[in-house]
């Protein structure tokens, strides 16, 4: 039994064993079985759901440690709207760089690794960050630089764990199952962690209470108490759980840097930015995704309006996250196969009724209705943004500008958050939610300028030789079943040398 290489990396590879032709078959057309009868993969899917699910844990924008994170900035340090909206921008900002992290990782490798010894190195910061959140004063400069520091390390890894996907599902025609696994992973611990993050924020809202009704004022708190910064305590045992995942679950062989690849492969990039639909895409991009957040200002509005405790706020955010899963099946399911013109336009018209909605939000009734609604219409809008930007990326350097790409939905996401948590200070509620709807409504002119094909790239009118357009030299490590178990590892080598193929690396 051996492996016959495939004639593109686009296509699983396949068994010449006549016996298992079927099963393998079977599998190429059933991804989700074939990771789950091949061990090898599904150990990488474990790992991948896992990396993920702690990343939904600790992301501090939208994850276990946001909502306590919020009330430490606003009841405890008294940040106004504007201030709290600069704080997040200040850590959210680290994933729009996400680029640079793939080229430091792709081009200077440690000791030969380009990905293990970045893994541990960036989970080893993030525990650090984490303890260090735990044991410093609660004060602004501590919290902003060991938070920057923290969402920092996150990105990085975050990087590192994509370019290990997708040198694993890559050559398997696995990288679209992968990616799902990853983000129904995320959003599932953002999900289940709500609840207990807002026990965590009301028991903390609670403790100050009793302090201020004891001492009469509000600055008396005792600075070492640690009763409102459990949350960095626990946030700490992920990127522990994490090191030891990928200690044993990764190994990777040294590899050497192919110096002309590299060269080639960075004229293909320098060359995209003489297209004029790549600036129009990266535009789109940016101000589609910088029109005015309701993020930050709904946190202040729901507290200091609609006069909701910390815990009731989670319950809200479980119901958005929960009904986010199911838009994201119902795009898999519906949107994904239309094209991306009529489905941006969708997209945008359901978020400009989404953001429109929260005016509705006047109690606890309201409120839940709105949250289910907005959840609904999240994901859509969210995995339409992603699908123009995979769509837009020419074949060889996709992943390096589907990277710049996300970024600039990143930084224009983080822009946003603080643009309008300083409209919400200034000129209300109401007037945020116009202003957002009106922002978004005019961006779906610039649709008329968005065709249904990619960018061209100047390595496509090329020869069909695969080596040039990758990084590195590396060996295909396919695996197939027989009965639920691995082929064996000396027909694999072999006839890994034998291909000649080569691993993208991201």
């Amino acid at each position: 039994m051996s492996l016959t290489p495939s004639t593109s990396l686009d296509e699983p590879l396949k068994l010449t064993d006549n016996n298992n032709n079927n099963k393998n078959k079977d599998h190429g057309s059933n991804k989700c079985m074939q990771i789950l009868t091949t061990r090898t993969l599904l150990c990488s899917a474990i790992y991948f759901a896992l990396a993920y699910f702690i990343q939904g844990i600790t992301d501090i924008a939208s994850g276990f440690v946001n909502l306590p994170l919020q009330t430490i900035l606003k009841d405890k340090l008294q940040l106004s709207p504007s201030q709290m909206g600069t704080f997040f921008f200040s850590c959210t900002v680290t994933w729009s760089i996400k680029p640079l992290y793939g080229l430091l990782s792709d081009f200077v490798p440690i000791c030969g690794y380009h990905r293990l010894i970045y893994l541990l190195m960036t989970t080893m910061i993030n525990l650090f960050a984490w303890i260090a959140l735990y044991f410093v004063p609660t004060e602004y400069n501590y919290l902003i630089i060991f938070c920057i520091l923290a969402a920092f390390s996150l990105a990085f890894n975050d990087v590192l764990i994509d370019a290990l996907m997708i040198t694993i599902g890559r050559p398997l025609a696995l990288i679209g199952t992968l990616q799902g696994i990853q983000q129904t992973s995320a959003k599932l611990a953002s999900t289940v962690s709500q609840i207990p993050a807002g026990i965590l924020a009301t028991y903390s809202v609670s403790y100050q209470n009793n302090q201020t009704s004891n001492n009469d004022t509000s600055t008396n708190f005792n600075d070492n108490s640690n009763s409102n910064k459990y949350i960095f305590l626990i946030a700490s045992a992920c990127p522990v759980i994490l090191f030891l995942a990928t200690l044993i679950s990764v190994r990777e062989r040294r590899r050497k840097l192919n110096k002309n690849n590299f060269a080639q492969t960075w004229s293909s990039l320098a060359g995209i930015f003489k297209y004029k639909r790549f600036w129009i895409i990266t535009s789109f991009l940016f101000i589609y995704s910088a029109s005015p957040q309701v993020k930050t200002a709904l946190f202040y509005y729901q507290r200091d309006v609609l006069k909701f405790n910390p815990f009731y706020v989670s319950i809200l955010n479980t119901l958005y996250n929960g009904c986010g899963i199911l838009s994201a099946l119902l795009y898999l399911t519906i949107f994904s196969h239309h094209p991306t013109k009529r489905v941006l336009r969708i997209a945008i018209v359901m978020r400009m009724f989404a953001i429109a909605s929260y005016l509705f939000a006047t109690d606890k009734i309201t409120s839940i209705c709105v949250a289910i609604f907005t959840g609904f219409c999240s994901e859509i809008t969210n995995l339409a943004l992603l699908h123009l930007a995979a769509k837009s990326c020419p074949k060889n350097i996709e992943g390096t500008l589907f990277a710049l790409f996300v970024s600039c939905v990143n930084f224009g996401a983080a822009t946003g958050d603080w643009l309008g948590s300083a409209i919400y200070e200034y000129l209300g509620f109401i007037a945020l939610i116009i202003i957002a709807v009106v922002w978004i409504g005019t961006t779906i002119l610039a649709t008329c300028h968005i065709g249904e094909y990619g960018i061209k790239s100047t390595l496509d009118d090329d020869d069909d030789s695969d080596d040039k357009y990758h990084y590195y030299d590396g060996e295909i490590k396919g695996s197939g079943t027989d009965d639920g178990d691995e082929l064996e590892e000396t027909d694999i080598k072999r006839t890994s040398e034998q291909s000649d193929q080569k691993v993208l690396m991201i």
